[in-house]
């Protein structure tokens, strides 16, 4: 049986550093992850693709993301990249536009945002995150993918 893991981050601290591993019981996991490092146990267990999943908010990460999924390493194929986009910008409908250009952009399938890492617990209820993820639907329409991931 073929299997997409639908669910996957790589990262390399020395681009940009991964705070959340800052916890000592993750301390095993604060090293570098590549999708070489993905490669050997995909082909073990039928893994024909994977979701690259962004770990930080930060607009950098998506386009880094996207490169990877534009070359491709083999064994570990990217299938899609769940992204992030300040769902509060005005300019959100152009922004997803400009990372569907890039290399890799026809692979964005996703846009998330960490709920939870929100100062502000009523930050769902502000009128602009509405409006934002109008616009990440409506991308997706015109895409004919649903990049809509929105985690809490």
């Amino acid at each position: 049986m073929n299997v997409i893991d639908a669910h996957h981050h790589v990262w390399d601290l020395a681009v940009r550093d991964q705070e959340w591993l800052a916890e000592p019981e993750l301390a095993p996991i604060r090293r570098d992850f590549s999708l070489a490092d993905l490669a050997p146990p995909a082909r073990a267990a039928d893994v024909v693709g994977t979701v690259l999943v962004q770990t930080v908010t930060v607009p950098e990460e998506t386009p880094e993301l996207l490169a990877l999924a534009a070359g491709q390493v083999d064994g570990a194929p990217v299938a899609g990249v769940v992204g992030w986009s300040d769902l509060c910008d005005p300019a959100i409908a152009e922004n997803l536009a400009a990372l569907r250009e890039l290399p890799g952009g026809a692979r964005l399938s996703g846009i998330r945002h960490q709920v939870r890492g929100e100062p502000d617990p009523h930050w769902l209820l502000r009128p602009d995150v509405p409006r934002g993820l109008a616009a990440v639907a409506a991308a997706g329409q015109r895409s004919g993918s649903c990049p809509s991931d929105i985690s809490r």
